[in-house]
This record gives structure tokens, C-alpha cells and sequence, in this order.
């Protein structure tokens, strides 16, 4: 389902003009920093028009700035998604089933910075393509994304964009203009220094800018 929210989203997002939250009293997220990772675990529902249920997926996930994430399900069966400056990489049960490198679909590289700032509760790369609102008390903030330009082709298929959270980002909410929505909630989210694994290391490797 990851793959479903990427292919909309493949636009420029650069650091430029985005209005800050203020700098005292209401509740600002967490960003990370570099030589940080982000790790937890997803529950995602899929509502689509027509359906009376949503599809669900759950599983976890690590999100290292400046490197990639890893999306992996584990129910209701087994898939990896790596996404990196360099490109995406899908395995279902273990085994490749595409890879795209950013040579090949040079707005990958922008996705993955929508979708980490967006995860990580970074704006700071959104402004140029999104209408950026901002809405915090003293215990939660939200983020609301309306693309700027409706005759985006990159962008024509998104509605809206929310991601709410308190220290952490806890959920993402995209809405499509036809009506379906996915939503993404967090859980058990853990920042710490970035230490991976071998078969991580692997799978970001695959993907080397």
C-alpha cells in the first residue's frame, strides 16, 4: 500500500518559505537529526470508494534522514518497500518484485523527501509544492498539505495531506480527490542513534545514489 501513496507524490519539494510553528507554548514535533533513525511499527487502512472495508496492513518500519525507509508488512502477507534518495526496491516473500532506480524516475528522489519529512515531522521541504497549515495546542499539533498547483499531474490525484502528532509524528492521512483515503497510524516509535542490522545495511545498499 506504501507504493499506492509514492506514485501521486512524485514532485519537487525543496526548503524554502515554510512558516514555522512558535517557538514557545504549543507543542512541537520532534525532528531528527542527522545520524538518527526512527523506528516502530504502522497499522494502515486503505478506504476505498465502493468497499465497505478498508484493507489493512500492519508491520514495522525504519526511517534513517538522508538515507531511506524501510516499510515492512507483515500481515496480511509478507512485503518490504525500500525507498532512498537513490530509488524503490519491492520484495514480496523475500524476493525482488520491482526495483526503480532514481535514474529511471528522477521524482522518487522527491517522494522520498515528502514522505520522511512527513514521517520524521520536518515541513521544511513541502512549502514549494504544498499550502502548508499549521494548528498546535500545548499537548498535540497537526499538519495540514493541500497541493498548490490542481493541474499538477504529479499531484492530481491528492486532496489533502494531514499528519498529527505530540512529540512523535502518530498519524498520516492522505485523502485522494476521488474519494479514497489511506491513513497510516504509528505506534511504539523509538529514536536512537542509527544502528542497523546486516540485512538492512543490505537492503540500503541495493539503492546507493
Amino acid at each position: 500500500m506504501l507504493l499506492a501513496l509514492a506514485a501521486p507524490v512524485l514532485a519537487r519539494a525543496t526548503r524554502a518559505g515554510c512558516q514555522p510553528a512558535p517557538a514557545a507554548g504549543p507543542m512541537r514535533p520532534q525532528v531528527l537529526r542527522p545520524g538518527e533513525q526512527l523506528r516502530g511499527r504502522f497499522t494502515q487502512e486503505r478506504r476505498l470508494q465502493g468497499f465497505a472495508r478498508p484493507l489493512r496492513s500492519e508491520g514495522d518500519f525504519l526511517l534513517l534522514p538522508g538515507r531511506g525507509l524501510i516499510w515492512r508488512s507483515r500481515a496480511p502477507f509478507a512485503s518490504t518497500m525500500v525507498i532512498t534518495p537513490g530509488g524503490i526496491l519491492q520484495l514480496l516473500d523475500g524476493r525482488e518484485a520491482m526495483r526503480l532506480p532514481i535514474a529511471r524516475a528522477p521524482g522518487l528522489g522527491q517522494f522520498y523527501q515528502v514522505l520522511a519529512g512527513a514521517m520524521s515531522g520536518d515541513p521544511a521541504n513541502l512549502d514549494q509544492v504544498f499550502a502548508v497549515g499549521w494548528q498546535a495546542d500545548a499537548g498535540h499539533w497537526q499538519l495540514t498539505l493541500t497541493p498548490r498547483r490542481a493541474d499538477d499531474p504529479a499531484l492530481a490525484s491528492i486532496a489533502s495531506i494531514a499528519v498529527s502528532g505530540s512529540r512523535l509524528v502518530e498519524a498520516v492521512e492522505v485523502r485522494k480527490a476521488n474519494g479514497d483515503a489511506d491513513l497510516m497510524a504509528f505506534h511504539d516509535q523509538q529514536v536512537g542513534p542509527a544502528v542497523l542490522d546486516a540485512a538492512e545495511q543490505a537492503l540500503l545498499s541495493q539503492l546507493a545514489p
